[in-house]
């Protein structure tokens, strides 16, 4: 026992004091780092500061890409120069491309900086194809919009129909214009009703009852029969009835009466 105690104490080293035992170069070089990291801090915030000045870094150049034969390039531009005194840095590119793409005549915009002093702007004009009912053009994807007055080009065919049908009768407008071209008919317009009948209106005033539904048919045997008609007899045509199974029924405008 009394040799196991003499271990015991002999084991017993007295404990180094708390100051000895810190790495004061690791302390060194953290605190080092640290005050480095504060230094970085504050240099950057006071370059972000400095950059969100307008005067900063102002916006000196703008370009317009895309080809716009509707809408003038001034009006492009009066948009994007209002957003301008932001300066570079701070120019907001969603509110810009969100007040293009509010005008009429623009389908699609990009906004990018281009550095150091520089807008690009990339715009996709609407291609207008038909007027919609009173107001409204569709374009070639068959989405209405609204142009402002005076801005419409001359000589759009005119659709008209129920709410929702727009794509389908812009498409089936493109379709008849290419099959009646064939024998030199212009088409001036199409309607669809409520039961879904629809007319084709051609350039010189005549009219094509079709019935329901697009039946290429019916276009074939119209293309056909349409030179015989005009060879049968040399009166304007009123009114061409496509509604028969196997043949078409033909009005002619009386002589003496215009249209």
């Amino acid at each position: 026992m009394a040799r196991r105690g003499q271990g015991m104490a002999r084991r017993r080293r007295p404990r180094t004091p708390w100051w000895q035992r810190v790495s004061w170069g690791r302390l060194g070089r953290t605190l080092g780092g640290t005050g480095l990291l504060v230094a970085l801090a504050g240099t950057v915030w006071t370059l972000t500061g400095y950059l969100d000045r307008v005067d900063t870094l102002p916006v000196e150049r703008v370009t317009v890409e895309g080809e716009l034969r509707h809408l003038p390039r001034e009006t492009v531009q009066e948009v994007v120069s209002a957003h301008l005194p932001a300066g570079f840095f701070t120019l907001d590119l969603a509110a810009v491309r969100r007040d293009l793409e509010a005008l009429p005549w623009i389908r699609n915009a990009s906004v990018e900086r281009v550095w150091p002093d520089g807008v690009r702007l990339r715009v996709d004009e609407q291609v207008p194809v038909a007027r919609w009912g009173d107001a409204a053009v569709l374009n070639q994807y068959g989405e209405p919009f609204r142009p402002g007055a005076g801005t419409l080009p001359p000589g759009l065919p005119a659709l008209e129909g129920p709410p929702g049908r727009e794509r389908v009768l812009m498409e089936r407008l493109l379709a008849v214009q290419a099959r009646l071209a064939d024998v030199g008919l212009e088409v001036a317009g199409l309607t669809e009703d409520a039961r879904r009948s629809w007319t084709v209106y051609l350039a010189d005033g005549s009219r094509v009852l079709m019935g329901r539904g697009m039946d290429p048919a019916r276009l074939d045997r119209l293309v056909r029969m349409y030179p015989r008609l005009r060879a049968y007899r040399e009166a304007p045509i009123r009114r061409i009835d496509m509604r028969y199974a196997n043949g078409i029924a033909v009005a002619w405008v009386p002589a003496g009466v215009e249209g």
